[in-house]
């Protein structure tokens, strides 16, 4: 009798569905850690708040939680959303996290040099608190179809991925214009924002990530 090789998918592997509980477990416990967060997170969107939290101090070990479930949702969505035939691997998911953690810190770096460079240190501090929750907002809505994504097939999952990636650039480019935009002398800086630290980083990781599947 002829033994027939299992084929690795997101749908036949059981880490992909634990992975997405321990990182929903993260969120909660954040959550509890730093009580009204995400309402905060919501509320402040479409303001100029310059602080999520108001005058509370943020709980370390809940910021540390919320950025697990960030970055691990993140990195789920672009691999089964990317995945083609290779084996769905927890390596691979791995490889993916680091290479998140790699382009957030570049980033991070580039923003610190171009606002050096356009005298922007002050405006900057108060735009990253809230491009900070467009990240969380766009993760917490990123979840629910990635573990739909895990658990069945469709193409109307894909679309709707797309759908709430066109928003969050959407409103990241609405963000920045609201920030930075002081006139026609401000339109080099914000060309320059979004292609060196959305545009090409996002286009990086999931060049990449295709690579990879």
């Amino acid at each position: 009798m002829t033994e027939i090789a299992r084929i690795s998918t997101p749908l036949s592997e059981a880490w992909p569905t634990w992975m997405m509980f321990g990182l929903l477990l993260c969120l909660i416990m954040s959550e509890v850690l730093q009580p009204d967060t995400f309402r905060s997170v919501f509320r402040t969107t479409f303001t100029r708040m310059e602080r999520i939290y108001g005058d509370r101090a943020r709980n370390l070990y809940g910021v540390v939680l919320l950025n697990i479930f960030r970055v691990g949702t993140l990195a789920m969505a672009l691999y089964v959303f990317s995945y083609r035939n290779a084996p769905f691997s927890l390596h691979t998911y791995g490889y993916i996290i680091l290479l998140i953690i790699g382009i957030l810190a570049v980033k991070v770096i580039v923003s610190m040099l171009i606002s050096y460079t356009f005298e922007l240190r002050q405006t900057t501090l108060f735009f990253l608190p809230q491009y900070d929750n467009l990240w969380t907002i766009l993760c917490l809505l990123l979840y629910p179809v990635t573990l739909l994504r895990i658990t069945i097939t469709g193409t109307a999952l894909f679309w709707i991925t797309l759908g709430i990636l066109a928003l969050f650039l959407a409103l990241i480019l609405f963000k920045i214009a609201q920030y930075f935009y002081t006139g026609p002398q401000s339109l080099v800086y914000l060309l320059i924002y979004v292609v060196t630290l959305e545009l090409l980083p996002l286009g990086a990781i999931i060049f990449t990530t295709r690579l990879l599947t």
